[in-house]
């Protein structure tokens, strides 16, 4: 099976569903991970350019520990629209040369617009990549892809209705977090918090309420041509 995981940021997958992408992963399914804008607003230190390119080589990074394929759309943070013709046009193609059996992103009610953005994106983009007529340089994609929305940040407002025990890769989650070493720096300094731990104790909460050390927690897309009887996540 093919996933394609797309985020925001450059960091946000890996805190709100890393540990599925590692057992997909594991489990011999080909991944591959998609942040949307380039993180070049994260910093206090550092220009944009220069904090785009860290931030990147970072993702790149954390993408190798699970074998996952990387990529970026380039984009601005603060500037995901999903309203711009330009950025539907990069999504469609995204998931015409992904070809994905399933997709995994933001849910459309998360704390900040470049997540909402990123989830309604992923959502018309991935209806409209099956369209022969909606033309780009890549051929169209065969089907409608059941989408999962992961957690929002930390669980506000989210009611899993599926879970995934990733007990069995904390380790690769933490490992991928942690390759983000200049957002470890910037949530400490701008938000006061170590996203790790944090982190940590999130994926220790969705475990306790479905009885497994660890979880990750997802809500499917119930609209017609996305859902299934078939169980997709590991």
């Amino acid at each position: 099976m093919r996933v394609l995981a797309v985020g925001a940021h450059p960091d946000d997958l890996e805190i709100l569903a890393g540990g599925t992408l590692a057992r997909f992963a594991r489990d011999g399914h080909e991944v591959v991970m998609c942040h949307a804008t380039t993180g070049n607003r994260g910093s206090f230190v550092h220009t944009a350019e220069e904090i785009a390119a860290v931030r990147v080589s970072e993702a790149r990074r954390a993408a190798h520990v699970i074998g996952a394929e990387h990529v970026t759309l380039g984009l601005g943070d603060c500037e995901v629209s999903a309203a711009d013709p330009e950025h539907k046009r990069r999504v469609v193609d995204l998931v015409r040369d992904a070809r994905p059996d399933l997709i995994i992103t933001h849910h459309p009610q998360d704390y900040m617009g470049d997540h909402n953005e990123v989830s309604k994106l992923v959502f018309e983009c991935s209806f409209y990549a099956t369209l022969p007529l909606f033309e780009t340089d890549r051929p169209h994609h065969r089907a409608v892809t059941p989408i999962y929305y992961m957690d929002t940040v930390f669980g506000i407002g989210f009611v899993p209705t599926e879970y995934v025990d990733v007990g069995p890769v904390m380790d690769a989650k933490v490992a991928m977090l942690s390759a983000h070493d200049s957002q470890l720096t910037w949530l400490r300094e701008h938000d006061g918090i170590d996203v790790v731990e944090q982190m940590t104790v999130a994926t220790r909460y969705r475990g306790m309420q479905c009885g497994a050390e660890y979880a990750e927690g997802f809500i499917g897309c119930q609209t017609w041509l996305r859902a299934t009887t078939r169980r997709l996540l590991p």
